[in-house]
């Protein structure tokens, strides 16, 4: 190693917002009543009020309990706000809420936290993740500090479990980055052309190896987990998958009732030439007053290029289907130049998906795929104060290894002797803030875009060039999982 540090700081627990006046928390694991089949009353209550928070219908005490089974599976953690009944009671607006809110169980905030993990494309495979999830506060309450009592709250957990990236998704773009979460993974809607009569239809330039026959979608539970494994270690930016989708793609959680049989749901897998199993697609037809005739792609996912190939040729020979669509491709989709007219392959739309938050820049960046071998600054600022800095970065052999200055800026010494002593003065310089580094560590997007979005601070153009080279990534990453 070629630096010497003077000092090795350990990530820092921010400081936990309060709430306002009249409010409190409780922090809890999700748990079922002594009968092991149903949820308790403030656990039902959490789930309910998180449901309409986004605008689900009120669900009955049988999908509630179906949902609170999948919760301690994940082994999810509760957080949520309340009002305090007293403390109401002295506000001209306490009797009403006596008399026609929801009762004491239902919170005014929810939070939901769990731990998968996140493949960075590092040599060591995926790292550990705290993933957030299912964030509401009532409308009536806003502007008292929930959000930030229940993030902080979370982010200081997390670091304390000494985890080192935390993740979400978000349904509002412009709410996150105040807390260090930077965009760092998109997806996008495509629609693909099948039958005749739209183009040239659908036609790979080489048949894939192997055969798809269809399947019966409840008998995928092994399939699914060995898929899944398989892709998310060959995905840069795939996160671990929670016990929903299992039970989406087999068949056992219809999203319009979640106590019900998804009796629409078809499934094919891919049995490569060797026998063993590359993949799965889950799929429906929308319809036959939908025109074209169409089939909606729920779940596909394969364990390497040709598997996917060879489900979409699978998808493309249904019958009478003349079309297919998809709302969780990834950017970089082989599909489309495996057609040989690649008009039959189109876009619909672009989103955002995962968004990271960095808690530990030594773990998360050791754990990173990087280009090339070399060796930047690099300035971190973190206004909650948890892994703020001065760093440097040396990459060799595809391997980074970060260490941290004793104060952001603070000289890094060579060790005496080493083939970096005359050069360390020369190292380029990254300075970002921790959201922007949570953009950059997946490599969705370019150290020279985001210095032309005015995002690097002072970092010069020469050094952008340098640290680019080291640091920007030659495919986009891909998240196939929504939490």
């Amino acid at each position: 190693m070629w630096w010497i540090v003077a000092d090795q700081h350990a990530p820092q627990k921010p400081e936990i917002a309060p709430l306002a006046a009249g409010l409190r928390s409780e922090t809890f694991p999700v748990a079922m009543n002594p009968d092991g089949k149903t949820v308790n009353a403030k656990i039902a209550a959490f789930i309910r009020t998180a449901e309409q928070g986004f605008y689900e219908p009120w669900l009955s005490d049988e999908q509630i309990n179906h949902i609170g089974q999948v919760l301690i599976k994940d082994e999810q953690t509760v957080t949520a706000v309340y009002v305090d009944r007293d403390d109401a009671a002295e506000a001209a607006w306490g009797s009403a809420h006596t008399q026609v809110g929801f009762d004491a169980d239902h919170p005014v905030g929810t939070f939901l936290d769990y731990d998968k993990t996140l493949n960075a494309g590092g040599p060591d495979g995926p790292i550990d993740a705290r993933l957030i999830t299912v964030v509401t506060v009532s409308p009536s309450f806003r502007r008292r500090g929930i959000l930030k009592h229940m993030m902080t709250s979370a982010l200081a957990r997390a670091v304390e479990d000494g985890v080192p990236v935390a993740a979400l998704t978000v349904s509002e773009g412009g709410i996150y980055g105040r807390f260090g979460f930077g965009c760092a993974t998109r997806e996008a809607n495509i629609q693909v052309d099948l039958g005749e009569g739209h183009g040239e239809g659908f036609a790979l330039r080489r048949e894939p190896a192997g055969r798809v026959i269809s399947a019966d979608p409840v008998k995928l539970d092994e399939v699914i987990g060995t898929s899944f494994e398989a892709f998310h270690n060959r995905t840069r930016g795939s996160i671990g998958r929670q016990q929903t989708y299992q039970k989406a793609a087999t068949a056992r959680w219809n999203p319009e009732d979640l106590s019900s049989w998804n009796r629409k749901l078809r499934a094919a897998v891919h049995v490569r030439e060797d026998g063993s199993i590359g993949g799965y697609v889950t799929y429906r037809h929308e319809g036959w007053e939908t025109e074209p005739s169409t089939i909606r792609i729920g779940d596909l996912i394969a364990a390497d290029d040709q598997s996917h190939l060879a489900l979409w040729d699978y998808i493309a020979g249904l019958d009478i289907v003349r079309r297919a669509t998809m709302r969780t491709a990834p950017l970089a989709d082989p599909l489309q130049h495996a057609l040989v007219n690649p008009r039959s392959y189109k876009v619909t739309g672009l989103r955002d998906l995962l968004w990271v938050r960095i808690l530990d820049v030594v773990q998360a960046l050791e754990g990173r795929a990087w280009s090339v071998d070399g060796a930047f600054r690099l300035k971190v600022e973190d206004t909650l104060g948890i892994t703020g800095g001065s760093f440097t970065v040396q990459v060799d052999d595809g391997a980074a290894t970060v260490t941290r200055a004793a104060a952001p800026d603070a000289p890094v010494t060579p060790a005496a002797g080493s083939a970096a002593e005359d050069h360390s003065a020369e190292l380029p310089t990254l300075q970002v803030s921790v959201e922007t580094l949570g953009s950059l560590y997946l490599g969705d997007v370019s150290v020279r875009t985001l210095h032309a979005a005015g995002r690097l601070g002072e970092t010069t153009a020469a050094d952008v060039e340098r640290i680019s080279r080291i640091m920007d990534l030659s495919a986009p990453p891909f998240c196939a999982t929504h939490f």
